[in-house]
């Protein structure tokens, strides 16, 4: 059986993964990164080649966000430390019903904290590392610890 880390290695040379990668953990932080206004509104749907599709609560928050969208481009390239997002769609829908919204996530406990660390130990790649370390982190605190 191959290591773990091996494993990983090879789907990092997939072209784009570590981009998704970045881009998942920027978005897993959507409601820090736009505000909780927006974020009660408009949620991340999908992300492919720089594009990110966003889902929008009504079709009046969809023509006020058009106006934003250089200065949420700009916020979400700030955090992913490079420009990853050159585009943003957006599209009238319903919420996904079980969309956690950090100001209701619970904090971790430290045995928790030492369970994520000890699943991301052996990554080298130490920008791999945080990227699942802050993905472990959200579905733990949304309590789906082991997904």
């Amino acid at each position: 059986m191959e290591p773990l880390g091996k494993i990983l290695e090879g789907i990092l040379r997939n072209p784009g993964f570590r981009e998704r990668l970045l881009a998942w953990r920027v978005l897993s932080e959507w409601e820090e990164v736009v505000g909780q206004e927006v974020a009660s509104r408009a949620w991340p749907v999908s992300f492919s080649h720089g594009r990110l599709k966003v889902g929008v609560s009504d079709p009046v928050w969809a023509s006020a966000l058009r106006f934003e969208v250089p200065r949420i481009l700009d916020l979400l390239n700030r955090r992913a430390g490079k420009k990853l997002f050159r585009e943003i769609r957006f599209e009238v829908g319903s919420p996904p019903r079980n969309r956690p919204r950090l100001s209701r996530l619970r904090s971790l406990s430290p045995e928790e904290e030492k369970r994520i660390e000890d699943s991301v130990r052996h990554l080298e790649d130490p920008e791999l590392r945080e990227i699942f370390r802050a993905w472990r982190r959200v579905l733990a605190r949304a309590g789906n610890p082991d997904e």
